[in-house]
């Protein structure tokens, strides 16, 4: 089976809310399943489609299900795996988890560590938008499709920054050093506050949500490395880990394995935003 990757960044005005988008075909016989795909927990929100409305499928609780043509995915704080099967195109919007209950009025707290379809939530005024992309197996005009609806979008809501954008940009921005007490510091708000917003609009809490960004970060220096140049010592005191042996438990947390194993696989991880 051929299997096709490619990322496209947001415009410029819409970084604020797209970490990016990505596209995926996967080209195999019809009764043809691909090689068991696993995506590492990255901190994003997501609004997945399989535009060509064929089986896509994830592996939960010891069997498979088939997953919705279009649906929203939460902050995962484990691995994913997941199978197509056939010609499969898939798109899908990474979003800046804090953004998801006021573009679409979907609390990312309800969908921790889980995925639904859009139909869920009529009220998130995405079914039509779904139904526009369905048939559309062109990347180049599905990230136009994407970026025209939500400009629209967003100019239909009007955006107020709360502290939990200000915490979760910090976290960002220190690729997920920052400690909850210097969060907490920074923003003038009391520990209870931080918790209370992360678990109301994120479900993690503000600690593992960092973590998950300290990891992420983590992830892609070393994919940017073979084994043979990477300095472990280097890497997890670059990282903010208190040695190597705390960052190697963190991986084994959020991926299942040790770090030196997924820089040197090529599959079956595949992962988002890896760039």
């Amino acid at each position: 089976m051929q299997i096709t990757y490619k990322e496209f960044k947001p415009s410029f005005h819409l970084k604020p809310f797209v970490e990016d988008y990505w596209y995926q075909v996967f080209d195999g016989a019809p009764d043809e399943y691909s090689p068991l795909q696993v995506c590492l927990p990255l901190g994003m929100a997501q609004i997945i489609f399989h535009v060509n409305g064929q089986e896509c499928s994830v592996f939960a609780g010891g069997e498979w299900h088939r997953l919705p043509d279009a649906f929203f995915v939460g902050v995962y704080r484990e691995t994913v795996t997941w199978r197509a099967k056939g010609k499969c195109v898939c798109f899908g919007i990474n979003l800046k988890p804090e953004i998801l209950v006021q573009l679409f009025k979907v609390p990312a707290s309800a969908l921790f560590n889980y995925y639904t379809d859009v139909a869920n939530f009529m009220n998130a005024r995405i079914s039509s938008f779904a139904d526009q992309l369905m048939g559309v197996e062109d990347a180049d005009t599905l990230v136009q499709l994407t970026e025209a609806y939500l400009e629209n979008r967003i100019r239909q809501i009007r955006f107020e920054e709360s502290c939990l954008h200000h915490a979760t940009r910090l976290i960002r921005d220190s690729k997920g050093t920052i400690t909850v007490d210097n969060i907490c510091k920074t923003l003038y708000i009391t520990e209870r506050q931080l918790q209370r917003n992360f678990k109301d609009n994120i479900g993690a809490s503000p600690k593992t949500y960092t973590r998950i960004i300290r990891f992420r970060n983590t992830y892609r220096d070393l994919k940017k490395n073979s084994c043979e140049k990477i300095s472990w010592a280097s890497l997890s005191f670059d990282h903010g880990f208190s040695d190597q042996s705390h960052m190697i438990r963190d991986f084994k947390e959020f991926s299942g394995v040790n770090p030196s194993l997924i820089v040197s696989a090529d599959a079956p991880y595949y992962q988002l935003s890896c760039s």
